[in-house]
């Protein structure tokens, strides 16, 4: 399908990452696009200001007569108005996933791939292409700093694509070349354990074409086993021997990554990020390898991955009060978590770590309480606030929640569990010192905690200014 023979399209759920982007690609292509969603965001503002007509809300009434193609979010039932009307009209109806697939069935994608990092590895692989005049297409599922925007319908051979495994939707896919940053249990609702997960990868990966290139995780072991299953070349990045593309003499300790870089034994220049993270010099690695196979001369490359400005929800200072940084991040699997807050340690060495939890669904919180609870222990003070149970029911909210916190005391850290977030706003609020960082961690919406903070800025800051003299005249931690 391209979308240049489409006339109008019609977005249901158009403000989410994932369709937004498709909205925005659509847009650039010449198509009219119209859209729904239940509440207006930054997002579906920046649509109108493209010519997007969005409407809030659902109603039968808002596909445009004269509309030939339907794109839904995954969140979007057969009962929701819009999809029952595009039905009962024989128009074109797809899921999200469906959709970016038949768009991009026809362009040489770069499908990045894995549990972690896979928004951070997307947007620096576009980067490095943009910035390489390669004019790639691409969709980001999160807002790049450094990037004009998410997506891109783009003119050059290429497509960058952010291919999540979550129900399989990276099935539909045409990846000509796969990075793979790495495999751990997650989604256990589609996948169930973890030789699931990655005979999920492994299904993926063998939809590369011969002339394919996959590269890998070398220092991953369930990465390693795709690789040996890929039907094609297949390259590894990383620390080991076991690397074509490595890293070399890794120092991370001033928060920064900085490294050496070889390929096949021969130096090729030194990484330098600009966005905190050991983590994020194995994405950069991965997209630097990518992008060179895409035709970027490595040391544009490396140039491109230090303008890197991070993407919105990944280690983003959003504000500070009374100079206590507020730090955003997406985190929500325990390994992220864990990363989130050594990066934190390390980027913040002088300060205590306050961390504000928000679990992503209560399977993945039962699950991995143990793991949660030997992560989130690493911080000095940890509040957690109700679970963002996205497309889950039958769990008596509270009770998880206040067990994990009770594991976290009873292993010396103050821990407390809140049931709403002006309990968590009011607690920070009175409790936040002079030497703290608060890190705001979850996929759902524990950001709002922060903006909330953010509003009393005048009355926290004034609080902290007036015991500030204690805690100078105290030794540092």
């Amino acid at each position: 399908m391209k979308l240049s023979s489409i006339r109008a399209a019609h977005f249901i759920g158009i403000g989410g990452a994932g369709v937004s982007g498709l909205a925005r690609i659509a847009l650039q292509s010449g198509v009219r696009v119209s859209g729904s969603d239940l509440a207006g965001n930054e997002t579906t503002t920046e649509l109108m200001k493209a010519g997007a007509c969005v409407n809030i809300g659902h109603h039968r009434d808002h596909i445009p007569q004269d509309c030939s193609l339907v794109i839904a979010s995954a969140a979007i039932k057969p009962d929701n108005p819009e999809h029952r009307e595009a039905t009962r009209r024989g128009l074109k109806l797809l899921k999200y996933s469906e959709a970016l697939g038949e768009i991009t069935r026809h362009t040489t994608n770069l499908c990045v791939a894995g549990t972690h990092g896979k928004t951070s590895t997307t947007a620096m692989l576009a980067q490095i292409l943009h910035e390489g005049g390669k004019q790639p297409g691409w969709l980001v599922g999160g807002e790049p700093a450094s990037l004009p925007a998410a997506s891109a319908a783009g003119s050059g051979l290429n497509f960058v694509i952010e291919s999540c495994e979550y129900d399989r939707s990276f099935m539909r896919l045409s990846p000509g070349v796969i990075v793979l940053n790495n495999i751990e249990l997650d989604h256990m609702d589609v996948y169930g354990d973890l030789d699931g997960v990655t005979q999920g990868f492994i299904e993926f990966a063998r939809k590369l074409p011969e002339r394919g290139v996959l590269f890998y995780n070398a220092d991953d072991e369930r990465c390693r086993e795709v690789a040996r299953r890929a039907p094609c070349q297949a390259i590894g990045f990383g620390q080991g021997p076991g690397a074509v593309w490595r890293l070399h003499n890794l120092d991370a300790s001033s928060g920064f990554a900085r490294a050496e870089v070889t390929c096949r034994g021969m130096r090729v220049g030194n990484l330098i990020l600009e966005v905190p993270g050991e983590v994020n010099a194995y994405n950069a690695l991965g997209a630097l390898a990518a992008a060179n196979w895409a035709g970027v001369p490595v040391t544009r490359g490396l140039a491109a991955l230090r303008n890197y400005g991070g993407v919105k929800r990944r280690f983003e200072i959003v504000g500070s009060v009374g100079g206590v940084p507020l730090v955003d991040d997406y985190a929500h699997h325990p390994t992220a978590v864990k990363q989130l807050v050594e990066t934190a340690r390390n980027t913040f060495a002088q300060r205590r770590v306050v961390a504000i939890f928000q679990a992503h669904q209560y399977q993945r919180l039962l699950t991995f309480m143990p793991d949660f609870t030997d992560c989130l222990s690493k911080a000095d003070r940890v509040l957690i606030a109700r679970t963002y149970a996205a497309r889950e029911s039958g769990v008596q909210p509270g009770e998880p929640e206040e067990r994990l916190a009770r594991s976290l005391r009873q292993l010396g850290v103050e821990a407390m569990a809140y049931g709403d977030f002006s309990s968590i706003v009011a607690d920070l609020s009175m409790k936040l010192a002079p030497r703290d960082v608060a890190l705001f961690i979850g996929a759902g919406d524990i950001n709002q905690v922060a903006f909330e903070l953010l509003a009393r800025k005048e009355f926290i800051s004034a609080r902290l200014r007036a015991i500030q003299p204690m805690f100078s005249a105290a030794p540092a931690a």
